[in-house]
């Protein structure tokens, strides 16, 4: 299976990306990150709420500064694959821990974010991108390495450090805390659309 990028996509290097930037971002929007981002799903959260909490330090390599975080717990890679299928995790679990975590720029994973979640968003001049939940093949088959970087007692829910090239994703929510749906479903109908905004998915012969 194939896919290619439509043509109108804005294409984006995780490596120079900037506030003002995302700044310019609208909501609904297709993206194409290139680059390297950091994972992060509940348990790793609260580990680095716990971590802070005390005083102590992150781990080395857990910087989130201007970064993007993909809240996803990636399956072992069978055979030749980087990972096998990286669909995103719901989001609003990750709420609690947002404004905590805002030193990064971004954020990707699926489904609405609560108003605690939007607020900060806003108030940081973030973003939230949603990955289509019911295409992680696709995802995966844009990641092009990945390694544990912290809490590798975690398991799948350890932060790794994923390298991605043009990694299809949607603005759902922008700097201004703008969002391109508000309920249940008008997002079921933003991931029909977006199955096939994004570009061409053509079987292999």
């Amino acid at each position: 299976m194939h896919w290619h990028p439509t043509e109108d996509a804005r294409r984006v290097n995780l490596e120079t990306i900037t506030r003002e930037e995302i700044a310019r971002w609208q909501p609904g929007e297709t993206v194409l990150l290139s680059g390297k981002l950091l994972t992060g799903r509940d348990a790793a959260h609260k580990r680095i709420t716990d971590l802070l909490a005390h005083g102590e330090k992150l781990p080395t390599g857990v910087d989130f500064t201007n970064r993007f975080i993909y809240y996803v717990g990636p399956v072992d890679p069978v055979r030749d694959e980087v990972v096998c299928p990286a669909g995103p995790t719901t989001a609003t679990r990750m709420d609690k821990f947002t404004e905590m975590m805002l030193a990064q720029i971004g954020m990707i994973g699926k489904a609405e974010r609560g108003k605690d979640g939007i607020e900060a968003i806003k108030n940081h001049g973030a973003v939230y991108l949603i990955a289509i939940g019911g295409a992680a093949y696709l995802v995966s088959r844009a990641i092009r390495s990945a390694k544990v970087i912290a809490f590798a007692d975690l398991g799948m829910e350890a932060i790794y450090e994923f390298e991605v090239e043009n990694m299809p994703v949607t603005v759902a929510v922008d700097a201004r805390g703008e969002k391109c749906m508000t309920s249940a479903g008008r997002m079921a109908q933003a991931y029909r659309y977006d199955s096939g905004a994004l570009g061409v998915i053509e079987q292999q012969k």
